[in-house]
């Protein structure tokens, strides 16, 4: 009878199995990573400890991940170079996942999670304690569970713009430059790799092969005097990856407060021929520009100051922030900002309010020798939202993945030149 137990073993695992593989092709949600913190599969019990879930996790957040190493966050006090802050991260970004590593700080067995609704256009935070944190009895002041001290009252990401994140291991271009703050750097990944990254809460992530500081980039394919990265190298860009996908969702959220702005539905299309450049007057004067130059530099000297920069250190170009070349651009979306009615102190991902920090990376901004650079991403929302309510510029919209052929589900960029020819429609422009 042996062989009639194992046909009917056989059927009910196939049976379990088969909801089970239609789960693993669907996104890992919020609702499932909730579902799971209440039940692990193996136990039938709520998921005692960080270390205890991220096995359950599917591949695609166990293998996308980075490090923090100093943080601005209240749990600051327990994260450090030997025990980094993990940030997980589907392959879109629509689902973040944090925790700290140090088993002896408060704030271990606390899940952060932040979530995007595609449907709100709005990014939602949770915090789960898990029971082995109840068991120590720890919990968070009112102060430090207070999300919108950082992430503000409409919730945004806190990450830096490329290609720098200050306090992130692979701070410069995701790697280990051969210089002081470089060294400094990887020593200590080093340190971390050898140690501490084979247990508890590191242990079960998936680190890729091919690069000795995994899961970053070969410091050997370092290029000091460039910011240029190629595609086929994202497998070890974890902090670019993360930096690109963010911005694609946040420039939702930027549009949504856009329009909820007193002067956007009487200036909608005004708005789009500006960013558009559809008429040479179009362009702002150094008067207006030079505000914006004035703050970019501040705000450049207090990131290189975060990122450890000191006085006698020679200038490293490459640290600078890309924004800084593109004022003219800026200015243009602080323009639009104002014209809408819209207080744009949060549109930036960056920590400090009315930061100008919006590059994630990708080189796609040059059309008909025009430089739409960081402007782009409103000038793709705007002319989607019209396309959907206009028949006239269905045309005129066009997109495509940058990433398609590697693999990746971020990337999307308009087609500028197909875009500006719009103008036509834009208030007889």
């Amino acid at each position: 009878m042996a062989w009639r137990f194992i046909l009917l073993l056989g059927l009910l695992m196939a049976a379990w199995l088969a909801p089970q593989a239609a789960l693993a092709d669907e996104p890992f949600t919020e609702t499932r990573l909730q579902e799971l913190l209440q039940k692990n599969p193996a136990t039938g019990l709520p998921a005692d400890s960080i270390s205890e879930l991220i096995p359950l996790l599917p591949r695609e957040l166990r293998e996308n991940f980075t490090f923090v190493y100093e943080s601005r966050s209240p749990f600051r006090s327990g994260i450090s170079p030997e025990f980094p802050r993990v940030i997980l991260f589907a392959d879109d970004a629509r689902l973040v996942l944090t925790f700290i590593g140090d088993e002896r700080q408060p704030g271990f067995d606390l899940l952060e999670t932040m979530w995007f609704d595609y449907e709100e256009a709005k990014f939602e935070l949770h915090a789960y304690l898990l029971p082995a944190a109840e068991r120590r009895t720890w919990r968070p002041s009112a102060e430090e569970a207070k999300c919108s001290r950082c992430h503000g009252a409409d919730a945004r990401p806190i990450f830096d713009s490329y290609p720098l994140w200050p306090g992130y291991y692979g701070s410069v271009q995701d790697t280990f430059p051969h210089d002081r703050i470089g060294q400094k750097e990887g020593k200590n990944y080093a340190a971390f790799a050898a140690g501490a990254a084979k247990t508890g809460v590191y242990k079960d992530l998936i680190y890729p092969a091919g690069t000795p500081v995994s899961p970053f980039l070969d410091p050997r394919l370092f290029r000091d005097n460039t910011v240029e990265l190629e595609p086929k190298l994202f497998p070890y860009l974890p902090n670019a990856r993360l930096g690109i996908a963010l911005t694609e969702l946040n420039r939702q959220r930027i549009y949504r407060k856009l329009a909820a702005g007193e002067g956007f539905a009487s200036n909608e299309k005004q708005l789009l021929a500006k960013l558009l450049q559809c008429r040479p007057s179009d362009r702002p004067d150094r008067n207006a520009m030079r505000p914006i130059e004035e703050q970019l530099q501040r705000e450049n000297a207090a990131r290189l100051k975060r990122l450890g920069v000191l006085p006698g250190d020679p200038p490293k170009r490459r640290d600078d922030m890309q924004e800084l070349q593109f004022v003219r651009e800026l200015t243009e979306i602080d323009w639009v900002a104002k014209r809408a009615g819209v207080d744009r102190s949060d549109w930036s991902m960056a920590m400090e309010p009315g930061s100008l920090a919006f590059f994630d990376g990708i080189l796609s901004g040059i059309s008909d020798h025009k430089s739409y650079y960081l402007k782009e991403d409103l000038i793709f929302e705007l002319l989607s939202h019209l396309r959907d309510r206009e028949p006239a510029f269905r045309k005129y919209f066009k997109w495509a993945n940058v990433f398609d052929d590697y693999g990746y589900p971020f990337g999307h960029r308009v087609d500028l030149g197909l875009a500006a020819k719009s103008c036509a429609l834009l208030g007889g422009l």
